[in-house]
């Protein structure tokens, strides 16, 4: 038979801006004071990627386009530079108020929450693979005032 484990007694509480989403711990970089501010300061219709792994680690690239494409081509608008992304790898679009990521038929695919998707629609702290590299997605909602 197992003994329980005591109680700690109080919690402590740490005073941080609400968020209405779960920070997950999939990420390798915890979201930073500047990076919850600008989240705050998008406009409507926007979006930003915070990368959390990879050579860009901390990057943010903001989604302001209805067509945003990601890849390792030199003409791509977010420009992953690594063998594990493809030329051309994925796109981002804007339709209707909503974000989705689609797959450009990339050699190692796309995965958004660790599922590989030909295409989803992206919500508030969905973690997007594109070879090593790892975004998460935000939009202004996220961020509660």
């Amino acid at each position: 038979m197992t003994e329980p484990i005591p109680s700690a007694g109080e919690t402590t509480i740490i005073g941080l801006p609400a968020i209405t989403i779960p920070v997950t711990s999939t990420g390798d970089r915890p979201l930073t004071q500047e990076d919850l501010d600008t989240i705050a300061r998008l406009s409507d219709g926007t979006a930003l990627l915070i990368s959390t792994r990879g050579a860009v680690s901390g990057s943010r690239y903001l989604l302001d386009e209805d067509k945003v494409t990601v890849g390792r081509d030199a003409h791509a608008d977010i420009l992953l530079d690594d063998s594990t992304v493809s030329r051309a790898h994925a796109v981002f679009v804007r339709a209707n108020g909503e974000f989705t990521v689609i797959d450009s038929g990339s050699l190692n695919g796309t995965y958004v929450n660790r599922q590989r998707v030909d295409r989803a629609v992206l919500r508030n702290g969905d973690e997007i693979m594109i070879g090593k590299f790892r975004l998460v997605f935000f939009t202004k909602s996220a961020v509660i005032s």
